[in-house]
C-alpha cells in the first residue's frame, strides 16, 4: 500500500519542522520500541505458522510442536539470532484464545531440556528440568482466556493468549541427534482446533506502516497493566493505541511522516542503544535484568533484537567481544581462553563457547563442522594439573584440533552459554578468564 510506505531517511531529517510531525515521530518511536517484542513475535509466527519459503526450517500449524530436523549449523540455522549448537530445537505457536492447550511431556531422566513459553511481551516462562525433574508430566497451558483445565493435568499460566514455545532439548553431538529427535516427536500438544498450513508471502513490519498495523491489533487484545493506562492513552492519541483502530489511509501527511519515520529510524536507535551489561568482569558481559526489564522498554527491544533469552535461573549467556587488551576480536588474529582447575563454569546442566559472526550473530562455516566447544567436547585435551584451554583461530593451530574452536575470518563475538549456574555463576563471583590473544 503506498499510504503505508515508509518515508525516506532524508525526508526523515527535516521532521523536526512540523510540530505535529514531531508529535507524531516521537509518540510512534516510543510506540515502535514498546511494541517491538509484539511486534517482531507475530512477524514470527506468521512467518512460521505459513509456508513462506520453500526451505524455511519449520513450518507447523498454530498448536502443533515441530522438532527441529537437526542440530543447528551454518545451513540449518534458519531466522534464529545466536543460536546454539548443544541442543535440538522444538518449535511451536500457541493461541489459547479459545480455551487451554493440553501438552503432554514424556520421561526425560537425566536428559536436560527447558520448553520456553515467550509471552508477547517476550518475557520467557519455563518448564523442564529445572521444574518438573524430568518426570513425566501433563499440562494445561492456560491464557487470559481461561478455560477448565482437565483432570490429571497440571495448570501452567500464561499471561498471554498467544505465546512462541521454543524448547531445547540438549543432545550430546551429531552421534546423539538420532536418538534426541526422536525424543523430541514424543512430545504431544493437543488443542481446541488446529489450522492446515497455507502457502503466504512473508511479513516484513519494518518496511512499512503495516509496523503499527500489527501493534494496534495486538494491543486490542492484550490485558496492558494498570500503570501503563497513561501510556497507552499517548498511543491512542497518535492512533493506535488499544481504544482506536489503526488506519495507515486516514492519517494525516504529518501523522505519516512522524510514525513513518519512528519504523524507519527505530531499528537504528536500538541499533545503537546495543548492549548494556549490568555484569562485566574480565571482558565478559551479562545483562541481569535482560529476561525480566519491567518498564525498561528499551532494553526490553535490545534483548529481542539480539535474540530472546532464557529467564536467568535457566541460563546466562555471558557474551565478550574484545581480547584481553581491549581489542575486538577478529579471525585474523588467534586466542585462548584457559580455564585453570577446579574453575570449569559451575552449573548443573551444561556450558559451552560458541563464536558468531559480529554483523549477523550468525554460526559460520569451519573445516570441522565445530560450532560449539564445552563439557561434552569429544577428545578434548586437559592440563596435567587439570587446566583447559580452549584455542581460538580461524585456522588450525598447530597443536591440532582437540580444543581448536573454529572462529569466522573477520570480526566475531563469544557467547558462553551456562544452564542451569549455579549460585556463584548468577551473583558474579564466578568470572570466566579473559580471551588471551596469543599472537602480535
Amino acid at each position: 500500500m503506498a499510504a503505508a510506505a515508509l518515508p525516506e531517511v532524508t525526508e526523515c531529517q527535516g521532521v523536526t519542522q512540523d510540530p505535529a510531525a514531531t508529535i507524531a515521530f516521537s509518540t510512534g518511536l516510543q510506540g515502535f520500541i514498546y511494541g517491538y517484542p509484539v511486534v517482531d513475535m507475530l512477524k514470527q509466527m506468521h512467518n512460521e505458522t505459513h509456508r513462506v519459503n520453500a526451505d524455511q526450517p519449520v513450518v507447523a500449524p498454530i498448536n502443533q510442536i515441530v522438532p527441529y530436523p537437526h542440530i543447528l549449523t551454518p545451513d540449518t540455522q534458519g531466522q534464529l539470532r545466536a543460536p546454539n549448537a548443544d541442543t535440538l530445537y522444538l518449535n511451536a505457536w500457541v493461541d489459547l484464545s479459545k480455551g487451554p492447550v493440553l501438552l503432554d511431556v514424556p520421561a526425560m531422566g537425566a536428559r536436560y531440556y527447558t520448553l520456553a513459553f515467550m509471552d508477547l511481551f517476550a518475557k520467557p516462562h519455563h518448564l523442564g528440568t529445572r521444574t518438573n525433574g524430568g518426570k513425566p508430566m501433563k499440562y494445561s497451558l492456560v491464557g487470559p482466556a481461561g478455560g477448565t483445565v482437565p483432570e490429571g493435568y497440571e495448570a501452567f499460566p500464561l499471561p498471554t493468549d498467544t505465546a512462541w514455545m521454543l524448547g531445547r532439548i540438549l543432545a550430546d553431538g551429531k552421534a546423539d541427534e538420532a536418538r534426541a529427535s526422536m525424543i523430541a516427536k514424543s512430545f504431544r500438544m493437543v488443542s481446541p482446533s488446529t489450522g492446515a498450513v497455507e502457502t503466504a508471502e512473508p511479513i516484513r513490519p519494518y518496511d512499512s506502516l503495516q509496523y503499527f498495523t500489527l501493534l494496534n491489533g495486538a494491543l486490542h487484545n492484550l490485558k496492558l497493566p494498570a500503570d501503563e493506562a497513561a501510556l497507552a492513552d499517548t498511543f491512542n492519541a497518535a492512533g493506535f493505541g488499544p481504544a482506536v483502530a489503526f488506519d495507515a489511509a486516514k492519517l494525516t501527511p504529518a501523522q505519516r511522516l512522524g510514525l513513518g519515520c519512528a519504523v524507519r529510524l527505530g531499528p537504528g536507535v536500538l541499533a545503537k542503544q546495543g548492549f548494556r551489561p549490568t555484569h562485566m568482569a574480565n571482558g565478559w558481559m551479562r545483562n541481569s535484568k535482560i529476561a525480566d526489564p519491567g518498564h525498561d522498554y528499551l532494553l526490553r527491544a535490545e534483548s529481542v533484537r539480539g535474540g530472546y533469552v532464557n529467564a536467568q535461573e535457566e541460563a546466562i549467556y555471558p557474551a565478550a567481544i574484545m581480547d584481553n587488551r581491549g581489542e575486538m576480536l577478529t579471525g585474523k588474529r588467534s586466542y585462548r581462553i584457559r580455564f585453570a582447575a577446579g574453575k570449569l563454569p559451575p552449573v548443573d546442566a551444561f556450558w559451552s563457547v560458541t563464536a558468531y559472526d559480529l554483523a549477523t550473530a550468525k554460526l559460520v562455516p569451519n573445516s570441522i563442522g565445530r560450532y560449539q566447544f564445552g563439557d561434552r567436547t569429544k577428545g578434548a585435551k586437559y592440563g596435567k594439573d587439570g587446566s583447559l584451554t580452549i584455542a581460538l583461530s580461524a585456522t588450525q593451530p598447530k597443536e591440532g584440533k582437540s580444543n581448536w574452536l573454529p572462529v569466522p575470518a573477520g570480526p566475531f563475538h563469544l557467547v558462553t552459554r551456562m544452564y542451569l549456574p549455579r549460585a556463584e555463576a548468577l551473583d558474579g563471583r564466578y568470572v570466566l578468564p579473559p580471551v588471551e590473544r596469543i599472537d602480535q
